[in-house]
């Protein structure tokens, strides 16, 4: 039976990479290795975390950098997701057990969002990774998919912003879907490490809560912002329709780049809520409703 103990992280400074080393620490069942383009980065965590100089374009150095590690996890930003290739040719290369890729988000196995031109360089990764597994039976892969993303800062914002009270409402605001906390984020990841066989070759679905746009701007007023709202409303068919157009016309923008990811995961039935989670398997106890309101009465008080 195969037990992780070596871990490497890359994109670990980000806002998902920073809380996946913190738990893995906080575990005391890891070694963390960060690998980074700065090798001079050591002071920008723990004591314990060995860091890795490594050039990202050479399997070479990715492949040294990797031996003796056990599992890889990548929290690469969205722009960065095509430089994972050379991280899934070096992780076999090496040795590596288990491949975490950075495939955060809404749920890439449904088809339709599979048309959407913004989610295939994270497609193209999942399935260099399905190819090499079905190569190296030794090697295998497991992806998170958490939806939205929730916290008291801009992944709020982008659904509504209740410190300025404002939101663009979709669909009629009442479409459920899930929102996750980068803390539950990383615990997914020590979830897969330690459930091997139950994760192997397959994305993994999680929820730190079930909510709706409607629901958070309730809960805002509940908490003192009663008035002053600029509300707009919109559908999320028309916003993929736009999308669509305006990518085709080389505008590949943040504006454009959001209406495909408000249709991803507003949109029904296109990948934003899961009615069934991995959550117990992978030790997620989740948010209750009181602290869903923590978060959103952080996000006011910024």
């Amino acid at each position: 039976m195969t037990t992780i103990k070596n871990v490497a992280v890359v994109g670990a400074a980000g806002k998902i990479g920073r809380p996946i080393v913190d738990r893995l620490l906080a575990s005391r069942q890891f070694s963390v290795t960060v690998l980074t383009r700065d090798g001079q980065r050591q002071h920008d965590f723990p004591a314990d975390v060995t860091v890795k100089e490594v050039d990202y374009d050479s399997i070479e150095s990715l492949e040294a950098a990797l031996k003796g590690q056990n599992a890889l996890v990548s929290a690469m930003a969205f722009e960065a997701i095509h430089m994972q290739k050379n991280l899934v040719d070096a992780a076999v290369k090496s040795g590596v057990k288990r491949m975490i890729p950075s495939e955060y988000g809404n749920d890439l196995m449904n088809p339709k969002l599979a048309a959407f031109p913004i989610y295939q360089p994270k497609i193209a990764i999942r399935q260099l990774c399905e190819q090499k597994a079905a190569e190296n039976p030794s090697f295998s892969w497991t992806t998170i998919h958490n939806a939205s993303f929730l916290g008291p800062d801009w992944t709020l914002d982008f659904i509504v912003d209740v410190k300025n009270r404002s939101a663009d409402i979709k669909d009629g605001g009442d479409v459920l879907f899930c929102a996750t906390t980068y803390d539950d984020i990383a615990q997914a990841v020590i979830g897969i490490l330690t459930h091997l066989d139950e994760t192997a070759n397959r994305p993994v679905r999680i929820s730190s809560i079930n909510t709706t746009q409607n629901e958070l701007v309730a809960i805002a007023k509940e908490l003192g912002a009663t008035d002053g709202w600029n509300l707009t409303y919109s559908k999320t068919e028309d916003l993929e329709s736009e999308a669509l157009r305006r990518w085709a016309e080389g505008d590949h923008s943040e504006e454009v780049i959001a209406m495909f990811i408000n249709r991803a995961f507003i949109g029904k039935g296109w990948g934003g809520y899961f009615p069934v989670l991995d959550n117990e398997l992978l030790g997620i106890k989740g948010l209750n409703r009181e602290e869903l309101k923590a978060i959103i009465k952080l996000a006011m008080d910024r």
